[in-house]
């Protein structure tokens, strides 16, 4: 794990009804640490509902959610712990992410994080990072806040695998403060959307447009302004990552006309829905690959070059 204060922190686990092996296995941690507790759920929850009955079950005045497969990047508890204590009201934090293959050794790309930095209010908070908040393994919360959310009916019964959003963004309000952390503190794995095997690309897409515009309008409903920014960065992070992704698989690709006319419903107002998505997405994939290859290469802001300086700078 590669972490100091390991002892100070709460481990829960939820398994959400699996068929497989995860209960063994979860189980060969429960002697490694201090405060381990695993849960097994009799039947399954799904994404939502589990997200809500592991905070449910922890103690900790504040909650990291945890994705199956992410993991801490080295020192990334006390780079949280270190700005819990220089910003003690915060409820809650963003931390910076990077990506790795499938295999977890080889660092392909870096999110766009903003400086280190306090904000105030959910607008200012949506407005600049909107795409980051839907990445639940970089999201910490005081969880008397949470508690305090879920006990809305309407929370409960959000099942758009977005729900820990919408609590953020309530949690957050016209005032709350919110804290960013860039430098890297979870590892993603790439090329494993549990989701996108689940139901394919195409409903994979409609997933993300779909919940973020009804977090829009649950959050939003009298800020027009501000949820037009949000649209637009969510359409340009989640959106154009769902379609470059169905253009640079090696496996079939179907849908892509109904993905145009789905798009230009809920995105055709942007630019860039015409400038660039159009265009990627009528085009040949093996042209859109060499042209990804080409920019991971040679562009410096390319997430795979910022996600190699990064580990060199590590390294030294």
């Amino acid at each position: 794990m590669n972490q100091e204060n390991v002892d100070d922190i709460e481990i829960i686990i939820s398994d959400d009804a699996s068929t497989d092996d995860t209960i063994s296995i979860a189980n060969l941690y429960s002697h490694s640490f201090k405060n381990y507790k695993l849960i097994s759920q009799k039947t399954n929850l799904g994404i939502d509902g589990n997200f809500l009955a592991v905070v449910a079950a922890a103690t900790s005045p504040y909650i990291w959610l945890m994705g199956d497969d992410d993991r801490l990047e080295p020192g990334s508890i006390r780079r949280l712990l270190d700005a819990i204590e220089l910003w003690p009201d915060a409820v809650g934090f963003t931390l910076g992410v990077i990506d790795y293959d499938i295999t977890m050794r080889t660092a392909v790309g870096i999110r766009a994080t903003p400086p280190t930095q306090l904000m105030t209010g959910s607008k200012a908070v949506f407005s600049t990072i909107a795409d980051l908040l839907g990445f639940m393994s970089a999201l910490v919360v005081k969880r008397d806040l949470w508690n305090q959310e879920i006990n809305d009916p309407k929370i409960k019964s959000i099942t758009n695998y977005y729900v820990q959003v919408i609590i953020l963004g309530r949690i957050i309000g016209e005032n709350g403060q919110w804290g960013v952390i860039q430098p890297p503190c979870v590892g993603f794995r790439t090329g494993n959307d549990q989701l996108q095997a689940r139901y394919g690309w195409l409903k994979r897409l409609k997933i993300d447009a779909q919940a973020y515009g009804e977090i829009e309008h649950i959050l939003f409903a009298d800020a027009p302004e501000t949820r037009a920014i949000m649209r637009k960065r969510i359409f340009n992070t989640h959106i154009m990552a769902r379609v470059m992704n169905a253009k640079t698989t090696t496996e079939p690709t179907d849908g892509i006309i109904s993905a145009i006319i789905f798009l230009a419903k809920n995105y055709g107002t942007l630019p860039s829905y015409w400038i660039i998505a159009v265009p990627l997405l009528i085009s040949p994939k093996w042209f859109v690959r060499f042209y990804r290859g080409l920019y991971r290469s040679y562009f410096k802001s390319s997430g795979t070059n910022r996600a190699s300086l990064n580990q060199g700078a590590r390294g030294r």
